[in-house]
């Protein structure tokens, strides 16, 4: 240690020999003297820093308040013996039973996300690296106005399209085409009966829906790399594939997974176009045509109803309980392995 470490350590500050409450006290005065003590742009100065510092503080309080209402609002259900914390693993939902578990719900909302953000996620990254890398100037900026304009585009229209134009295709075509194709007929994911309505329609409706998000947030991402990486690159003999591959892609990792974590948050929360396609049916899917149920349609198709059953009510406030923190940890988990990836790549 340095010799002003330790005389620090032999000598400590008046502010250490005070009580903790003293101690506070303190801190929240010496703001207040500096503030008085200073000139009129000092005091501009610190107004400033006080207004830039609420807003931060407001968004995370306001998402303690709503985890906080949400869990008010649940405690009914999950301290009943009628449902208790075990319904998170239960599959049966039946209010005129009292039986409110919401197992069928979770893994409905999962199963949808993990189709979306699998098909999103390589796609989205694929086009945004041509459109950075590959595609002719003249069309770069049609083609990105469209993409953005697709992320304005309601959900509900997107219901609309799928429910006319995906939901039969998917029974006349797709379903009859897996199911008789050597190479694809003994997989059990492709079988069953269908009507369209089904765990895949929902699926791929998600995932179109996130491309506009994922494609524009990498394209802009991308876009930042210095040019000088570039030339080095090709400069040593790599490829303009090669390139784009192992020297863009990996500088421009941190906005990739921010196009990642926006991704599964929109996945996890989106509503009406999925209620519109996955046929809402109470049961576990087992197969990519099977319907499903997904957490944001139960509440929306049903607490309505519930409103006035205080146990009905809780167990809907449960599901969007459980959605938020899946969508917490959802976040947490993307964000932990960015952080790897750029630790691994010598950036923190």
């Amino acid at each position: 240690m340095t010799e002003t470490e330790n005389q620090a350590i032999e000598h400590p500050t008046i502010e250490d020999k005070l009580h903790p409450l003293q101690r506070l006290k303190q801190r929240i005065k010496t703001p207040i003297i500096d503030f008085l003590d200073a000139d009129r742009s000092g005091k501009t100065d610190m107004l400033g820093k006080v207004f830039l510092l609420v807003p931060a503080f407001a968004s995370t309080l306001i998402i303690v308040l709503i985890f906080g209402f949400l869990w008010y609002e649940s405690v009914p259900i999950l301290t009943d013996p009628v449902g208790g914390p075990g319904i998170i693993i239960s599959p049966t939902w039946d209010p005129n039973r009292d039986l409110y578990g919401i197992a069928i719900f979770i893994v409905g909302s999962l199963l949808c996300t993990v189709i979306a953000i699998g098909i999103a996620v390589p796609v989205g990254i694929g086009g945004a690296v041509f459109l950075s890398e590959f595609c002719p100037m003249r069309l770069r900026q049609p083609i990105k106005m469209i993409t953005e304009m697709m992320a304005a585009i309601p959900s509900i229209v997107y219901g609309l399209w799928a429910y006319i134009v995906m939901v039969p295709y998917i029974k006349n075509v797709l379903a009859p085409a897996l199911q008789s194709n050597p190479l694809t007929a003994w997989m059990p994911w492709f079988q069953g009966d269908t009507n369209g309505l089904s765990l895949i329609a929902g699926g791929v409706i998600l995932a179109i829906m996130l491309l506009p998000t994922v494609v524009t947030i990498t394209t802009d991402a991308l876009q930042t790399v210095p040019r000088s990486l570039r030339e080095a690159s090709l400069a040593l003999g790599a490829t303009q594939s090669e390139t784009a591959r192992k020297i863009v892609i990996s500088a421009a990792l941190p906005g990739v997974g921010a196009a990642v974590v926006l991704s599964l948050g929109r996945a996890v929360g989106e509503t009406m176009a999925v209620l519109m396609v996955t046929g809402n049916s109470l049961q576990i899917p087992y197969t990519l045509f099977d319907p499903t149920y997904v957490m944001t349609s139960i509440i929306t198709n049903q607490l309505g109803y519930a409103f006035v059953f205080p146990l009905w009510r809780s167990a809907l406030f449960a599901v969007g309980l459980v959605l938020m923190v899946m969508s917490i940890c959802f976040t947490l988990t993307a964000k932990m392995f960015i952080r790897w990836g750029m630790k691994t790549r010598g950036y923190i």
